[in-house]
């Protein structure tokens, strides 16, 4: 039997994984318990991806990516986030 391990974030930080799946746990930004600001966390995102030796996917509502930023931080966060959605091959479920 294969086993696969399955935490958060933060639980994996320094390990390197063949896959890792982000998984967005909101429909929205507005939804978001934390804010603004640990959704589109890029040091969490670097932690998720960076030592993935093969494969990184990204589960999320295509909602997420349609922020409305108030503040020049905002916006740089989304930014950086909306980044990783023009570089990515997309995969839609309908």
């Amino acid at each position: 039997m294969t086993t696969y391990n399955v935490g958060t974030v933060d639980k994996f930080q320094g390990q390197e994984a063949p896959i890792a799946i982000y998984t967005m746990a909101t429909s929205s930004y507005e939804d978001a318990p934390r804010g603004m600001e640990f959704l589109y966390s890029a040091n969490r995102m670097n932690v998720a991806i960076s030592r993935v030796q093969c494969l990184a996917i990204l589960v999320a509502s295509p909602n997420i990516f349609e922020a409305d930023c108030k503040t020049p931080r905002q916006m740089q966060l989304a930014n950086a986030f909306c980044r990783y959605l023009e570089m990515a091959d997309i995969l839609s479920l309908d």
